[in-house]
């Protein structure tokens, strides 16, 4: 490429090509690290190939020739896979990640090539050499593959002229494509024969828009690529093209592709006849054939394709066509779904204006009680439950699966455990649970750290793990499920836990707790989170440093999120994550005390009882609590903790709330019901505020604080105080 024009193109079109390819080799990684645990599954062999396939024929289209030609050598591999002749093993995987690797660095640099250092380039033709001396020295296939052979024109080998017709969509030019770059690639593979520009659906001038595509081609290219190698050359258009590639076919192959591209017709035998495969005369009376004789089982019923073949003399190739299409009708039959690509940067902008759109809501809601005019207050109501409808709905727009993020660790725990010269056993549960979008790219550092935090402290070496009557591979889980509104991430091990004295010796060094004092066990635990502690006797590229946990422990308290640590000496830990679903808005109840105002997660509330003053007690710890139903429930002062200014009215409500410590109760004065609640974050100034996790505006422009149930647990359980306010 070297004209302007192909130069435009580039710059416009290479961010669609970087993200996509980007998407490409991320599959490519969880695709191999799922292969290792399962070798002979044929599908996941099989998509490996094409997303190889895809990003290659991808980068030809830009002329990234660096990406073209390191990607062919491992799609070689990756074909003697294929055809049984060549098994998967650790070496093989092993070398396929790192030419992963290799391949996301060159797109990553694709704009820039003196980024490619000769140390890069050194690495890249070792692993050439590596990969060739695979592919030369393959020995015969080990089996036959499991599916269905492609026929010897859609393998290519030999030189063989295809039939192209490419019909570009209007929308083909605003996406960034170029319809000449694309024929200009397929040159590349081998002789255009002859190619055509069509231009029957361009419009009369007055109504053509120059922005939108009405070209198309017809080329006959002669080449030994394959179907998958043409088709792959369309992968940035092909949901706005027209596609057609055709080889030469014998009657037989011309058949079979007749009934792929025939509308859904489910009956196997009205696909023959409408090809004219079969007559319909001759198919009735093959199905009277098929009909068991009176006596027998219907399970003994000849299958219609065999009878189709031997009787009616239908080639295997045609049948077997008709019984794919008939499949793929059945998994496509119970929905369809479509997708579309959006900026994340577009769609928060539609969040914070959804935000906007609540609290002028919760105004106008007000303004309707004020006035008390039914109409008006009807109106509002029915506004409400649209404005609670779109929240919904676009609130789910950003939730997507943690799994995406928990899939990127095998790799981490593969490369991780071979370099400490451990064994582990990496499980995944509950990686379909919902994390909006935004919490989720923010969480993935903190586990990281924590995975191999585990990995390196916590897992022992298989001699040290059999000595202690373990087995010499150790079992690292990472899970999520969904819990009371929020998240709970867990990261588990079978390690040797945290070493308490160890802890609380180099605490006593370090001047964090005063000498001899022999603090709880879960503060104890909670020291491996302070800036700079570290219990590691030297440092390694790993750990040692003291830089990773308290990093941890910012970052989840940043996202409204909670630690806690569960340890059993010998046994392992368990480090349990808690996040809300979404940082923008929540269903809140709103609740006073004096003049100030006080939000509480909907989904925390459990019961709401009256209660006087005088039923309020201290108990021997100093904690304040009431009886609820024969149980001590311990309670939360608002006024006393934050040095509100009240005057403590005859009655009070105790609002009961529900955490991962257990139930307390929060002492509040005035109950104003729920509220659709807009989370806005703390100033600098009250980041340190304990119990409070932001802020909301109300509909009347007065602020309310919105409390941190699992905070507060921890001011009602233990010794710590919390700021004042004001």
């Amino acid at each position: 490429m070297s004209n302007d024009a192909d130069l435009d193109f580039i710059a416009q079109a290479m961010p669609a090509f970087i993200s996509e390819a980007a998407e490409q080799i991320e599959a490519i990684e969880t695709l191999l690290l799922e292969l290792e645990d399962q070798p002979d599954n044929r599908e996941l062999l099989d998509s490996l190939f094409r997303c190889a396939h895809t990003v290659k024929g991808s980068a030809g289209i830009f002329g990234l020739n660096r990406v073209v030609e390191f990607t062919h050598h491992v799609e070689t591999l990756l074909d003697k896979m294929r055809d049984g002749g060549i098994a998967l093993n650790p070496d093989i995987s092993t070398l396929l990640l790192q030419c992963n690797d290799q391949i996301k660095f060159l797109v990553d640099t694709a704009a820039d090539e003196s980024a490619d250092t000769a140390e890069q380039k050194d690495a890249r033709a070792d692993l050439v050499i590596r990969l060739r001396a695979l592919t030369e020295d393959a020995a015969a296939p080990l089996s036959e593959p499991a599916s269905v052979p492609a026929s010897s024109a859609d393998q290519g080998g030999g030189l063989r002229v295809w039939t192209i017709s490419a019909r570009f969509g209007p929308e083909t030019f605003r996406n960034g494509m170029d319809p000449l770059s694309i024929a200009r690639y397929l040159g590349t593979l081998g002789a255009v024969k002859s190619i055509r520009c069509g231009t029957d659906t361009v419009p009369p001038l007055v109504n053509l828009n120059p922005e939108s595509c009405y070209l198309s081609f017809f080329m006959e290219l002669e080449t030994t690529a394959n179907r998958e190698d043409i088709e792959g050359a369309f992968s940035f258009v092909i949901d706005d093209c027209e596609l057609d590639v055709v080889a030469p076919e014998t009657p037989d192959q011309m058949l079979a592709r007749a009934i792929e591209e025939m509308p859904e017709t489910p009956r196997l035998g009205d696909m023959l006849v409408s090809v004219g495969a079969v007559t319909q005369d001759k198919l009735q009376q093959v199905l009277s054939t098929q009909q068991h004789t009176p006596g027998m089982p219907a399970v003994a019923k000849t299958k219609i394709g065999d009878l189709l073949e031997s009787q009616a003399g239908v080639a295997p190739e045609v049948v077997a066509a008709a019984l794919g299409k008939q499949q793929k009708i059945r998994e496509a039959a119970p929905s369809e779904e479509r997708y579309i690509r959006v900026q994340a940067d577009r769609l928060d902008a539609v969040i914070n204006l959804l935000g906007e759109l609540v609290i002028a809501g919760a105004g106008a809601t007000l303004l309707a009680r004020e006035t008390r005019q039914v109409a008006l207050i009807e109106a509002n109501l029915h506004m409400n439950s649209l404005i609670e409808e779109i929240r919904n709905g676009t609130l789910g727009l950003r939730m997507v699966p943690v799994g995406e993020t928990f899939s990127r660790f095998r790799r981490v725990v593969r490369d991780t455990a071979a370099s400490l010269g451990k064994e582990v056993n990496f499980e995944i549960v509950g990686g379909d649970a919902e994390l909006d979008k935004s919490m989720v790219e923010k969480i993935a550092d903190p586990l990281m750290h924590l995975v191999r935090n585990s990995l390196d402290h916590g897992l022992e070496p298989p001699q040290e793990r059999m000595a202690a009557g373990k087995p010499p591979a150790g079992t690292l889980v990472l899970s999520a499920r969904h819990e009371t509104g929020a998240i709970l991430i867990r990261i588990e091990d079978d390690g040797r836990g945290i070493n308490k004295e160890r802890v609380l010796q180099r605490a006593w060094n370090r001047g964090l707790i005063e000498q001899g004092v022999v603090p709880s066990d879960d503060a104890i635990n909670m020291m491996i989170f302070e800036p700079g502690f570290s219990t590691a006797e030297q440092v390694t590229n790993l750990s040692g440093r003291g830089v990773g946990m308290d990093v941890v422990r910012r970052n989840i308290e940043a996202l409204r999120g909670s630690l806690r640590l569960n340890s059993k000496p010998g046994k392992g830990l368990q480090v349990d994550i808690r996040l809300p679903l979404t940082l923008a808005i929540i269903d809140g109840f709103l609740v006073g005390v004096g003049k100030s105002k006080f939000v509480l997660p909907l989904e925390s509330v459990v019961e709401v009882i009256e209660s006087g003053g005088q039923h309020i007690k201290v108990d021997a710890s100093g904690r304040h609590c009431v009886e609820l139903r024969g149980q001590v429930l311990p309670v939360v002062r608002l006024r006393t903790l934050y040095s509100v200014e009240s005057s403590l009215p005859d009655r009070v409500s105790v609002v009961v709330v529900n955490s991962p410590r257990g139930k307390y109760g929060i002492e509040v004065e005035v109950l104003l019901g729920q509220n659709q609640t807009v989370i806005k974050p703390l100033g600098r100034l009250f980041k340190t505020l304990r119990g409070i996790s932001g802020s909301s505006i109300l509909g009347s422009g007065e602020v309310a604080l919105i409390l941190d149930v699992v905070s507060l647990a921890e001011l009602v359980t233990g010794s710590e105080t919390a700021p004042v306010l004001g």
